[in-house]
């Protein structure tokens, strides 16, 4: 086959293209520290990065949802736990209306007065909410689920033999149970309704307070009586074991929950670990190559120069 001066040429002028093109081309990984930037530079890896990018988004979805889940849950123990402080000092108050050295009077202005606070800040907890959604509704996020009231159907005496209408709590959640994913095989109940357990409670320390003011505390002394002080004691003893075992049941789940998230973690940290190894660069090897490219292209300059200015006219006309 004879070598022409052009195809000498145009194989100088084509070495010299595709020594700019590597150059440029390591430029660019190096600069924006990733091997490739379409899918057509590196089908492989790229079909491997886009895997595991899928695999990573899913992986954030269910950590996102552990994490929601974990602080509805920890909105949840706080809750309960002070629920719990309140059925302590309620049980301390209704021991103190026991003592048979107290009036009547001494009862319902001090006693009573403090209780209703306690049922007032119970309700108050029963309606903890998380980012607006109350944690105690069931399925009825948006809906307050406690409310207190006045029964105007009922009337009853207090210890002086005045008429008042006994205070009542309504509930308007429902008993929903809100599950949710941490992974593809594991579930857990995110949310514990407020009924019947801290409705109840509520409930058991409105009856203590009705004893209270009606005066009524080992038997019936001033009819209609719903219920005695002593029978209170019992009733608000135990809805405070029951949120008390509510609490232990929220515990456990809690735990389930962090295990899960941290999991997650682990799984996400090496699943960033691997999609690194497919799409970025190696700084220090890039930067070498580049280097010996750079090298590389300067050597095909001077030997593509040398041969391309040696074709001279006069050449031929010797």
């Amino acid at each position: 086959m004879r070598i022409t001066n052009l195809m000498m040429a145009n194989n100088a002028m084509q070495n010299i293209a595709e020594n700019q093109e590597k150059i440029a081309k390591l430029r660019n990984q190096v600069s924006t520290q990733k091997q490739f930037q379409t899918a057509s530079d590196n089908p492989v890896q790229a079909s491997a990065s886009l895997s595991l990018r899928s695999n990573l988004r899913t992986l954030e979805s269910y950590s996102d949802t552990a994490n929601i889940t974990s602080n509805w849950m920890n909105t949840t123990d706080y809750a309960l736990n002070q629920l719990e402080e309140i059925g302590i000092q309620a049980s301390n108050l209704i021991l103190r209306g026991l003592n048979d050295s107290l009036s009547n009077n001494e009862r319902y202005t001090a006693l009573a007065t403090e209780m209703n606070g306690l049922i007032e800040k119970a309700v108050e907890l029963g309606n903890s909410s998380v980012n607006g959604q109350f944690i105690f509704s069931g399925y009825q996020l948006n809906q307050k689920p406690f409310t207190l009231g006045v029964d105007p159907l009922t009337t009853l005496l207090d210890y002086q033999g005045n008429s008042f209408n006994p205070t009542t709590i309504s509930y308007d959640g429902d008993t929903g149970s809100m599950q949710r994913n941490l992974g593809p095989d594991q579930m857990v109940t995110m949310n514990m309704p407020g009924r019947p357990s801290v409705e109840a409670f509520i409930q058991d320390l409105i009856t203590a307070s009705t004893a209270l003011t009606q005066g009524n505390i080992h038997g019936v002394s001033v009819p209609p009586a719903p219920s005695t002080l002593q029978e209170a004691l019992t009733k608000v003893k135990s809805s405070a074991d029951a949120i008390n075992a509510n609490r232990t049941s929220n515990g456990a789940r809690m735990r389930q929950v962090e295990s899960a998230s941290n999991f997650l973690e682990t799984v996400k940290i090496e699943t960033k670990s691997l999609l690194s190894q497919k799409e970025d660069t190696n700084l220090a090897e890039g930067i070498a190559m580049l280097t010996n490219q750079q090298t590389t292209f300067q050597a095909v300059l001077e030997v593509s120069q040398r041969a391309i200015s040696a074709l001279s006219l006069f050449d031929y006309m010797r």
